[in-house]
């Protein structure tokens, strides 16, 4: 196969752009570039290409794994080249449809030079807002010095809007004030093809997303490695994703992600193990009762963005507000909102199976229902809240994991791909609302 290859990094001002040639990858790449800019960061022309490189290599590296082909680099840090080589064949393992052993990488391998004095115990955190972010943040804030947010991961780099309103609740946020805050915009998901990735590799991806799955652990470590770099920071840390008993695959793992380092430093899965509940209960709920304020941004779902950062229908934000509410915390005053009618919602799906999961999502509410209250009190003696709760604590909760509506699901997710194509040439608030309509038919929102 024809090897995909990566060209010089060009730097200019805190942007950094990296030619792509996707060889044999050609169906599954978009565009001729990848970009990154750190807005603020200025001396990224100090760094070797070889680290440089990184965010780019560490975009194309799982397409690589998963066809079995080559990358060619012109220079390339000699730890990161041999963490790439070790994360092949664990890929391979989760995901049995995929090719590690036709892959090899190709180029200069550069040993580390002197650069800026690293501070041992400090650590750049990448924070999106989300319940694992936050929990990491609160656990370790007196090592964070940086928090590193990516436009271009959760929230797409074309919708400004959005993404607006997420980096005004990160500044305002007083968990985040005093340290530095940092942006990566980046092109990771648009020069990839993510939706016909997730088509082609359905059968091994167990429902998920080639985002999810496979590419999201990998790509964000490694696109913070250049301001890792730059600002002498030897320590990377991820939040652990709640992946159930016994774990699904996924894009980020313990595993996975104690391999990435690079010569002057890791990367850190942080608090693997820990359940998000459980992150709730023992590391936020305590701060916020302590006199804390935060907001949480959880929600994933095309309707956010229009009353605030959360949607507070579909089951990730309802799920994380009776979560919130299991803790004794008020949801609302940390960024959920939660009312009768969403409550209700919350009922109808639990009891019907209408919401679709895997069995980590099944996991999940049956934790919360173990850990509701004996007693209802504060918060949960509100009318509605504490009937739901008790509810919740009755009932047989319905996740939907057999695969009956799978074909449906398929089905709808291919009108999504089409859409996707093309429709590309629509303003973004007319796709939003197209993308907001088919989950209220797929019934995740």
């Amino acid at each position: 196969m024809d090897p995909i290859r990566l060209g010089r990094p060009a730097v200019r001002g805190g942007r950094i752009r990296v030619p792509v040639d996707p060889g044999s990858a050609r169906r599954w790449l978009r565009g001729n570039d990848f970009w990154v800019e750190y807005p603020g960061l200025e001396n990224l022309a100090d760094l070797d290409d070889a680290i440089l490189v990184i965010p780019a290599l560490g975009t194309v590296a799982t397409i690589a794994f998963a066809l079995g082909t080559p990358v060619v680099v012109e220079r390339i840090d000699q730890v990161f080249a041999t963490a790439v080589e070790t994360l092949a064949p664990m890929f391979g393992g989760m995901y049995p449809d995929f090719r590690p052993e036709g892959f090899a990488l190709l180029g200069e391998r550069v040993a580390p030079r002197p650069g800026v004095p690293v501070e041992r115990e400090r650590a750049l955190l990448m924070f999106s807002g989300g319940v694992d972010s936050t929990s990491s943040l609160i656990g370790h804030r007196d090592e964070v010095s940086a928090l590193l947010s990516v436009w271009g991961a959760d929230v797409r780099s074309s919708d400004s809007a959005l993404w607006s309103q997420l980096w005004d609740l990160v500044r305002a946020g007083a968990l985040t004030a005093g340290r530095q805050l940092l942006v990566a915009r980046s092109n990771m998901q648009d020069v990839v093809d993510g939706p016909a990735l997730t088509r082609r590799y359905r059968s091994t991806l167990g429902g998920g997303t080639w985002w999810g799955a496979v590419q999201h652990g990998l790509a964000l470590c490694t696109i913070a490695f250049p301001a890792a770099a730059s600002l002498g920071l030897p320590r990377v840390l991820l939040a652990s994703s709640d992946l159930g008993h016994p774990p699904v695959p996924w894009g980020s793992t313990p595993q996975t992600d104690r391999q990435i380092r690079w010569s002057r430093g890791r990367v850190e899965h942080d608090q693997p193990g820990m359940s998000r509940l459980r992150k709730i209960m023992d590391v936020i709920a305590p701060y916020v009762r302590d006199g804390g304020q935060l907001t949480l941004a959880v929600c994933f779902q095309p309707g956010r963005g229009r009353e605030g950062v959360n949607c507070g229908r579909c089951e990730k934000c309802l799920r994380t507000a009776t979560q919130v509410l299991t803790a004794g915390i008020p949801p609302w005053e940390v960024g959920l909102p939660l009312s009768p009618q969403t409550v209700a919602h919350a009922r109808e799906c639990l009891a019907g199976g209408r919401w679709q999961g895997d069995h980590g999502h099944q996991d999940c509410w049956e934790e919360i229902r173990a850990s509701v209250p004996a007693t209802l009190v504060g918060v949960n003696a509100i009318p509605f809240v504490r009937e739901y709760l008790e509810w919740l604590r009755d009932s047989d909760l319905v996740i939907d994991t057999s695969g009956r509506q799978r074909l449906l699901h398929s089905i709808i997710r291919d009108v999504q791909y089409v859409g996707a194509r093309t429709l590309g040439w629509l303003p973004l608030w007319v796709r939003k609302w197209c993308a907001r309509r088919v989950a209220r038919v797929l019934g995740e929102g």
